[in-house]
């Protein structure tokens, strides 16, 4: 378990909400008012050598120490995710070709951080959502042990966010599934509300058993095509979305992939593609699965790379509305490891483009953390060279950013998130 070294409590504001009688007003439904949720924001931090939660009310002015108000994590690296219903905060340590690592926060009626419990992800993970009550990671190429000669398995956790983090593997063949021959890696979770979920396919040729090192798809035999699968909870494959405008949904870096799909607000979910394949002909774009819609929408196409100027992204997360931001790689040809510091604002119903201004120049970024959409706005993790790490709060509407609250003495502001309760 992990030691908890330093445990901070903090005061929280509490508005009481009641009704004011007069003769003549009342307020409805009196015996069930309206919860009103509280919360606070979760700042994973490091120092020299070490991982720290910080809580805060407020992102916008104020500058934090990395020397207060902090708890201390027996271990570092942890990828954080964010869930709303249930509000939970789960960190992910990604260990190559061993077993992934993890563990879970919510927050107490007091407003301070309760431990939920650890987990082992012992095929490990390169990807991860969540859907209905579950966070979920996906893992490739994996050979099962009653079929030691196929490496074209997939299998998937099922963190179960209401019943102390149990995890459930299940595992499912891959060869074949879109007719071709090939394999499938998935790549991202979108949670389409019906019971169902998405999730790209990188399709490739099969992966040999017995291989070594944490890579879970072969060369690529279809660099200019797209697919997107549809499952249930079972893992019963509903549906395979198909296009040939695009090449496939995911970023990469190493052996991780990136998620390259989200939904919108008004639950259509764009498919993006980064173009990451040297031997692919198409740009990098999205294409729309419009809400229950069982294909792609043929009308729909964004050839997000002549906005650009050519640079192509690696990862899209969605912000408000029909906004996404993309990270872009610095050079117009992008590699498995090239650094990637430029950002812009994709608007996908207008098909518009934006560089982001008023955050530090792509060469003078030395670090940057997971983002988290809030209210409207993207706050941004940034460390500039020679700064402490700041938050930037990007309004998409502008592509403009200003600076938050920097983390005085820290290295690294890794991940921001919203804890909420009642």
């Amino acid at each position: 378990m992990y030691t908890k070294k330093s445990i901070f409590k903090k005061v929280i504001l509490t508005v009481i909400t009641g009704c004011l009688s007069l003769a003549f007003i009342s307020c409805e439904d009196n015996d069930n008012p309206a919860p009103k949720t509280k919360g606070s924001f979760f700042l994973s931090v490091n120092g020299e050598a070490t991982e720290y939660i910080i809580q805060t009310e407020d992102l916008e002015t104020g500058d934090l120490s990395i020397s207060n108000n902090r708890e201390e994590l027996e271990q570092t690296g942890h990828i954080w995710i964010f869930n709303d219903n249930p509000s939970v905060a789960l960190g992910l340590i990604y260990q190559q070709g061993d077993p992934g690592i993890g563990l879970g926060f919510n927050v107490k009626e007091d407003g301070t951080l309760r431990e939920l419990g650890n987990f082992l992800i012992a095929p490990r993970f390169t990807s991860y959502g969540f859907f209905d009550k579950y966070a979920l990671t996906s893992v490739g190429g994996q050979t099962p042990a009653d079929n030691a000669d196929r490496s074209d398995y997939s299998t998937f956790g099922f963190i179960d966010l209401t019943n102390g983090l149990a995890l459930q593997e299940k595992t499912i063949p891959t060869l074949n599934i879109t007719g071709n021959g090939d394999q499938a890696t998935f790549s991202g979770i979108v949670d389409m509300g019906n019971g169902e979920f998405l999730t790209g396919m990188v399709v490739s040729q099969p992966k040999p058993a017995g291989g070594s090192g944490g890579a879970s798809s072969g060369p690529i035999t279809y660099p200019d095509s797209c697919w997107v699968a549809a499952f249930d909870k079972d893992l019963n494959l509903k549906r395979i979305y198909r296009s040939d405008k695009l090449s496939y949904s995911s970023g990469r870096y190493r052996s991780q992939y990136y998620s390259q799909i989200g939904k919108a607000d008004d639950g259509n979910v764009y498919v993006f593609s980064g173009s990451y394949e040297s031997t692919t002909t198409l740009p990098c774009g999205a294409l729309k699965i419009s809400r229950n819609a069982t294909a792609f929408d043929p009308s729909y196409y964004f050839n997000i790379q002549e906005k650009t100027g050519g640079y192509k992204f690696r990862k899209v997360w969605h912000i408000t509305g029909n906004y996404f931001m993309l990270e872009l790689y610095n050079d117009l040809t992008p590699s498995s490891t090239g650094a990637a510091t430029r950002y812009g604002i994709v608007n996908v119903e207008t098909k518009t483009f934006n560089w982001v201004s008023g955050i530090p120049l792509y060469d003078k970024i030395t670090g940057t953390g997971l983002p988290m959409a809030y209210e409207g706005k993207m706050y941004f993790p940034i460390t500039e060279e020679g700064e402490y790490p700041a938050v930037y709060i990007i309004d998409p509407s502008t592509a403009s950013a200003r600076k938050g609250i920097s983390i005085i003495g820290a290295a690294s502001l890794n991940a921001i998130g919203r804890l909420t309760y009642q």
